[in-house]
């Protein structure tokens, strides 16, 4: 009985992966990416930096900088909060940064975020508009204390790439024979 179930359990993990590996590979976007579509400016809006992480070598304006640098460089504008409230959604970009010391050791736990938030309209309910994160990722990390700005900055760059492959997925650049 127990070797029938682990069989039937195998056959349908198979089947779960074939159907998932089907679906990335078929090239359809998923709902995050989708969200990302037509998005050609945003407020960018970096939080959560403490007295503690500006010791350590790390400001939200060097991170600020950093994400700036990145959207400029894949073509989004960047526009101050004023400007990001005009434009139709009010897409933001934030990074929120965590990161405790240990008590113990000369080290931190962080966890980075980065995620777009606009305004969306409910379904059941059109007449509501609300601001909502509609794409994210984050990551968790331990390092040195003597190494946590430069863990930082990497993440925030790692996280940065992400959003940009899934951007470009969903703004492909329009090839030379459409362009006419």
């Amino acid at each position: 009985m127990k070797t029938n179930k682990y069989r039937l359990l195998a056959v349908m993990s198979a089947a779960f992966a074939a159907v998932m590996w089907t679906a990335g590979a078929s090239g359809e976007l998923t709902d995050k990416q989708l969200t990302l579509a037509k998005i050609d400016t945003l407020y960018v809006f970096v939080q959560g930096l403490t007295e503690e992480t500006k010791r350590e070598g790390l400001t939200a304006e060097q991170i600020q900088s950093v994400v700036e640098d990145k959207l400029k460089q894949m073509g989004v504008r960047v526009v101050s909060e004023e400007e990001g409230l005009k434009i139709a959604g009010s897409p933001v970009l934030y990074v929120n940064i965590s990161a405790n010391k240990r008590t113990r050791t000369p080290a931190f736990v962080y966890h980075v975020d980065v995620g777009i938030l606009q305004k969306v309209t409910l379904v059941r309910e059109p007449k509501i508009r609300t601001m909502s994160i509609t794409w994210n990722r984050g990551q968790v990390g331990y390092c040195p204390s003597i190494s946590l700005a430069k863990s930082l900055r990497e993440t925030v760059g790692y996280l940065m790439d992400r959003f940009e492959e899934d951007y470009r997925a969903a703004n492909p650049k329009p090839k030379e024979s459409e362009k006419s």
